[in-house]
């Protein structure tokens, strides 16, 4: 038998003085019932923590400020839900305890403490508005709100007298109920629900540890600490016997006789305030038959850890009343303390409840600023097509289903899908890991590590790079910086970087076997085992992964430092607000929290009641507007993004590209690009821009689209934490167009094609220590060329390959793009380089022209290059590498049968094979040792 079910055989129910809405729909409290719980109370310091300090209320709450609810109404209405829902849960106990137990608390407004009639009034309408049987209304044990007790026990209303400290207070209290229940015995019950004589409920909360917290002061004062600790207890005991002697003898026997049930005391403010003192104190010693002890999570944690049970209420009441005695004979007027308690009480409580209303009022405030159009749009003649797919899909209830989990909003069959949306759950699921990722950060870098490297591709790498980037890496946590390339450079600069003693290095894959991270793993352990040793190694290092991977195995076996197993039912690039995304984000210090509550904002917004045909819910309005413009032509997303939140780009366009690319389809995000005149652009355009409240800088040139009547939609963010809601925005837009698109936005059936070409290229390069030779179409300026066709002439060539592109119809639709592939070392000039020549192809043949760095892009465009409509041309550039590196063969293994060399040639000419396997135009321009300047001889050839 449970602790507190003995205890319950002494006569004591534990009631939890706690409530959150988390509590109660997360099955804790339900949880709670079962080890032996019976009530639950409430104060506004309470409401105030959990609708000010957690994101449980922020759907709700946004849906009341769209409802223009008043700060009193919004705080009513999410109060009465809680107290509700708790009863909801207690309604077993309450029926199988015949209405002694089982009950839930809710607060009169303190400010009406001294007003009997509003006190009676507000009680009344508050229990009327819960209409709930087991609840109980709470009112001061002022001289007003003691008067009421009777008029609200007479009409059947249950009452919890709270804020008794004084015995006299006490006495008038009982006395009250005891005049009530004469009342309600001779009319009946007057209320909706309200409950007859032999039903109705009352509990008088005596609060004990603020007792001793006063008189402990003036003991250490008179020297007297022997008799610390023991007023409270002995004040306690003494309203008991105050309890026995009023609850017998005749008046009491007359109402008995009609089934009355005692008014039991509950012991309230019990959690140990003292450190000195037993956490169990206000608990152990105050057992006894008829009797509550209302107690806050850390009190019950502690007792049914160590608390003793037993009858200890009537132990021993000479004691009790010596050290009362006692108190007095030292002039400690303990009627005068108690007396002054209840007044601050009654004072302190209407404070938290002015302060509860304040924050819900700050809350409204920024709410509504966030519910202003923070979302613009200027769509032209698309307007009309996008309300029109938002209509649709309203009719179909897509969001809704979207919700649910309903696979068939994208594709009959379920799979890749029912088991690809956790991502819809992440801001909430994530709530509880909050604290542990940043207690895990703290305890890295008190342990002397300064950086962290993250080994990781597409999902598991852009997020992470988004936050270091937009945040930076904040004081006294870590510094980020990640590696997803096989480029020998990149590599060997990374180790550069990452000394072993002072790295923490972040291995991030979902399915724990991609090449590249598996590779940049091995390669990194190695080297931190042979600086450090095999158990300081593994102190490094930490996992995310998927539950059951290899990774997973790894890290226990290798003593990582940390494993963090993230929800199997999350892709990759839908990972952002996991532990992908949020574990690198507490690393470098970023509040993790507001991040988290900045999607649950932006999720709030998106319910299925926020109509996107209205211009509401931004994230399906996004996605409408994605889907119906890429329907109508314009499928090259271009993305703006202000300087803040420049790093988000490169995010976006993996997930949009990933998603949508395929099946013949696709929307190709234009990311990184200068802006241009409007002239420069084709039909095929469609803006997004992205930008900091306050950043301007390129305010001018996006007006400049608007008013030539190209489509823009510009999202403004209030600060850097709404990153978190960008993340969902720009996730449930990109499955929303992929319902638009009738694609599975969750899948990427075309990305293992390159893989797969890169294998078998490596697998020959074993076998014979060589990979094979490509005939070169020419050479020219340190430059050689690579393609299909015999015979070419250097002269024109490029400029003929790139005139080639289809210029689609009036619309935009089929209309031709230019992906360069370069499979280079990145860094700043070789960026420059690359912009420079990506610039000059865009204004010359007005296309739609994208940079990505090889083998990165393969896990992000790569997956749209070869799904789409099949329009791309492809520019792929490669060079000499003068430095290596070997990948281990295993950990612990000294041999290499292969380079990151060799692996990222391999990649770069597993991908043209593929390319041109599905029909797409490639040439391949190998640049030696030139790069920088080989890509600006390259430019000048282009035009």
């Amino acid at each position: 038998m449970g602790k507190l079910f003995k205890l319950y055989e002494q006569g004591q129910s534990i009631w939890f003085d706690f409530i959150k809405r988390s509590l109660l729909t997360s099955g804790e409290l339900a949880a709670l019932v079962e080890k032996g719980v019976t009530g639950v109370t409430s104060n506004p310091s309470i409401f105030e923590k959990a609708i000010n300090e957690t994101a449980d209320y922020d759907a709700e709450f946004a849906e009341l400020v769209r409802e223009q609810k008043s700060v009193p109404e919004i705080y009513e209405a999410l109060a009465v839900k809680d107290i509700a829902l708790a009863a909801d849960v207690l309604v077993p106990v309450y029926e199988k305890t015949e209405a002694r137990d089982g009950f839930v608390s809710l607060e009169v407004d303190p400010e009406l403490a001294h007003d009997e009639e509003k006190t009676v009034s507000e009680a009344i309408r508050l229990f009327t508005e819960v209409n709930r049987r087991n609840v109980m209304i709470k009112v001061p044990a002022t001289q007003a709100g003691v008067a009421a007790v009777p008029r609200l026990i007479g009409a059947g209303v249950n009452v919890n007298v709270t804020l008794l400290f004084g015995l006299e207070n006490y006495r008038a209290c009982a006395l009250a109920y005891l005049e009530g229940l004469e009342l309600l015995a001779k009319s009946g019950p007057t209320v909706k629900n309200g409950a007859a004589v032999d039903k109705v409920a009352s509990v008088a909360s005596f609060f004990v540890s603020r007792v001793d917290t006063a008189v402990d002061k003036i003991l250490a004062e008179k020297g007297r600490i022997d008799l610390q600790g023991k007023a409270a207890v002995a004040n306690a005991k003494a309203a008991y016997e105050i309890f026995s002697e009023i609850f017998s003898g005749p008046r009491w026997e007359t109402l008995a006789l009609k089934g009355a049930r005692v008014q039991r005391l509950l012991w309230a403010s019990t959690g140990t305030k003292n450190p000195a003192y037993s956490d169990c104190l206000y608990v152990d010693t105050l057992i006894g038959p008829h009797t509550v002890n209302t107690v806050p999570p850390a009190t019950l944690s502690a007792f049914l850890d160590h608390g003793v049970v037993a009858c200890t209420i009537t132990q021993d009441p000479e004691a009790a009343r010596k050290v009362l005695s006692e108190l007095a004979s030292l002039g400690i007027d303990l009627a005068a303390i108690t007396d002054k308690l209840q007044e601050e009480g009654v004072a302190a409580f209407a404070k938290s409840f002015s302060t509860l209303l304040a924050g819900v009022a700050e809350k409204k405030k920024a709410l509504q600023k966030s519910l202003e159009p923070g979302t613009v749009e200027s769509l032209g003649s698309y307007a009309e097509a996008v309300s029109e797919a938002a209509s649709a899909m309203e009719k179909q209830g897509v969001v809704g289903r979207i919700f649910s989990g309903d696979h068939t909003v994208w594709k009959e069959s379920p799979v890749e899908i029912a088991n690809r949306l956790g991502w819809l759950r992440s801001p909430e699921n994530m709530e509880a890991h909050v604290g542990g990722m940043r207690d895990f950060a703290r305890e890295a870098r008190r342990a002397g590590l300064t950086r962290a490297l993250l080994m990781g591709m597409g999902g598991s790498s852009l997020a992470p790079e988004v936050f270091r980037f937009t945040f930076g890496a904040g004081e006294d946590f870590l510094d980020l910086s990640v590696i997803d390339s096989t480029d020998p450079g990149a590599v060997l600069e990374a180790a550069r970087w990452a000394e072993p003693g002072k790295t923490l290095f972040i291995v991030s894959t979902k399915s724990g076997g991609t090449v590249e991270t598996l590779s940049l793993f091995k390669y990194f352990y190695n080297r931190a085992v042979s600086a450090l040793g095999r158990e300081e190694a593994g102190k490094r290092f930490v996992a995310i992964t998927d539950p059951g991977s290899e990774l997973e195995g790894w890290a226990k076996t290798y003593g990582f430092r940390g494993l963090f197993l993230n929800d199997p039912d999350i892709g990759g690039r839908f990972s952002a607000l996991s532990y992908f995304g949020l574990l690198p984000a507490a690393v470098v210090g970023v509040d993790v929290a507001a991040v988290r509550e900045s999607a649950l904002a932006l999720k709030a917004l998106s319910l299925p009641e926020a109509l996107p045909s209205r211009g509401e819910n931004p994230a399906v309005r996004l996605g409408a507007a994605m889907g119906a413009l890429a329907l109508r032509g314009r499928d090259k997303l271009t993305l703006i993004m202000g300087p803040s939140v420049k790093a988000l780009g490169a995010w976006v366009e993996q997930l949009v590209a990933e998603s949508t690319g395929k099946e013949g389809k696709g929307i190709l995000p234009v990311c990184g690009e200068a802006l241009m005149a409007p002239s420069d652009y084709g039909p095929d355009r469609f803006f997004v821009y992205v930008h900091l409240a306050g950043e301007d800088a390129l305010e001018e040139k996006v007006r400049a689209l608007e008013h030539s009547g190209l489509p823009v939609v510009r999202i403004r963010l209030s600060r850097l934490t709404d990153m978190g809601g960008e993340f969902l925005r720009w996730e449930l837009a990109t499955a929303v167009a992929g319902h638009l698109l009738r694609v599975n936005p969750f899948d990427q059936p075309d990305v293992e094609s390159a893989k797969k070409k890169a294998r078998a290229l490596v697998a020959e390069y074993k076998q014979s220590g060589k990979l094979p030779e490509e005939a070169p179409l020419f050479s020219r300026d340190g430059l050689t060329f690579f393609g299909d066709g015999e015979g070419k002439k250097p002269e024109g060539f490029l400029r003929g390959f790139l005139a080639s592109a289809s210029q689609g119809d009036a619309s935009g639709a089929g209309r031709a793009y230019v992906a360069i592939q370069a499979f280079l070392k990145p860094g700043p000039n070789v960026d420059a380089a690359l912009a420079n020549l990506r610039a000059a192809i865009a204004e010359k043949y007005k296309l739609a022209v994208t940079v990505g760095y090889g083998p990165r892009f393969l896990h992000s465009t790569g997956q749209l290059h070869k799904g789409d409509a099949g329009h791309g041309l492809f520019l792929q550039l490669t060079e000499a590498m003068p430095e290596d590196a070997g990948i281990p063969d295993d950990f612990l293994s000294a041999e290499s049968g292969i380079s990151f060399g060799v692996l990222k040639t391999a990649q770069a000419l597993g991908d043209a094979q593929a390319l041109r396997a599905a029909g797409r135009k490639v040439v391949r321009v190998d640049l030696g040792a030139s790069r920088s300047a080989g890509i600006q001889t390259l430019a000048a050839l282009a035009v």
